[in-house]
């Protein structure tokens, strides 16, 4: 008997070819065309496991999934992506993949900021309307070598980048409500610092929070105006972590020297957006973890977690409802 699986995030002609190639027997992958109800509730209808990633399974869809029994995250960050207060009350598990998250959103982040401190995306663009830049940002650009790092969540994912920091020799601080093993920190050379005084000594500040009641808009007007002048924000956690008309305000007047950000208050971004007038900022579509190994990987995990639940075993990763 074939499994339906409903695939709840926009997939285009390459990404279904890369999850079928990962496809194993008995199972039937089903993808929306568009965001209508009417198409997703007759796609619900019949599904019995729901793959889901930046897109939120709202508490309507659940009640609208009748054969529902399971379903998967493709990456870490459901908190936010998925009604689970309906799913405990139905008992149906979920199951995270963390496997690849942390090493792709880390080399994401440390990419945006090279690129941000770098004008990187600005520098591109004018190159390829045939305007040549060679000494415009000179003066205020800023590489990593002996920059402080600090890192907002030091998870998987704060962990893998405090890692990938090594080689560049920055200095790097954290902070995290969690109290953290001082042989973990030893191994990962970085040091615990309150959080205001980690904004205000900061060259860069990255975030690696989930979106939460205590996380939202945790970069506000107040965080913004404490940051050391001329630091760079990254954002590759949730868009609302951050207050975009504070950062805004902030890179307007010139108290921040960029910002890199991977996911924004609301998604998708619809016309331009109003970071792409500085040459600071650079921009990507919510999509740090996503590079085809990363996504090879996690099909086989998910697809595997649903071979052990089929068959009566526990689960991976599996999420305490």
């Amino acid at each position: 008997m074939t499994v339906r699986i409903l695939y709840f995030v926009p997939a285009d002609a390459n990404l279904r070819a890369l999850i079928a190639s990962e496809l194993p027997e008995g199972y039937e992958v089903v993808y929306l065309q568009g965001d209508g109800e009417a198409e997703v509730r007759a796609a619900l209808a019949d599904a019995e496991v729901v793959m889901v990633g930046a897109k939120r399974l709202e508490e309507w869809q659940v009640e609208a999934a009748p054969r529902l029994r399971l379903v998967l995250h493709q990456g870490v960050g459901y908190h936010d992506t998925v009604a689970t207060t309906a799913l405990r009350d139905r008992q149906i598990p979920l199951a995270i993949t963390p496997g690849g998250t942390p090493e792709g959103v880390a080399e994401h982040a440390i990419m945006m900021m090279l690129a941000a401190g770098r004008r990187l995306a600005w520098q591109d663009a004018e190159l390829r309307q045939g305007r040549w830049h060679s000494n415009t940002v000179r003066a205020e650009a800023r590489g990593l070598g002996g920059a402080r790092v600090g890192i907002i969540g030091l998870g998987r994912i704060g962990k893998q980048v405090a890692k990938r920091l090594v080689p560049f020799e920055t200095q790097v601080v954290y902070h995290d409500i969690v109290d953290i093993d001082p042989a973990v920190e030893h191994a990962l050379r970085v040091e615990r610092l309150p959080f205001d005084e980690l904004l205000a000594t900061s060259d860069f500040v990255t975030l690696h929070v989930p979106l939460t009641d205590q996380t939202r808009h945790m970069i506000d007007a107040a965080a913004i105006a404490a940051m050391k002048d001329g630091a760079i924000l990254i954002n590759c956690a949730r868009g609302p972590v951050v207050s975009e008309p504070a950062l805004l305000d902030g890179l307007a007047s010139g108290k921040l020297g960029g910002a890199g950000l991977d996911v924004f208050e609301i998604e998708p971004v619809v016309g331009p957006s109003p970071f792409a007038g500085f040459r600071n900022v650079v921009l990507t579509p919510h999509n740090a973890p996503g590079t085809r190994d990363i996504m090879h990987r996690k099909f086989r995990q998910m697809f595997a977690n649903a071979d052990r639940f089929f068959r009566g075993e526990a689960l991976e990763d599996k999420i305490d409802l």
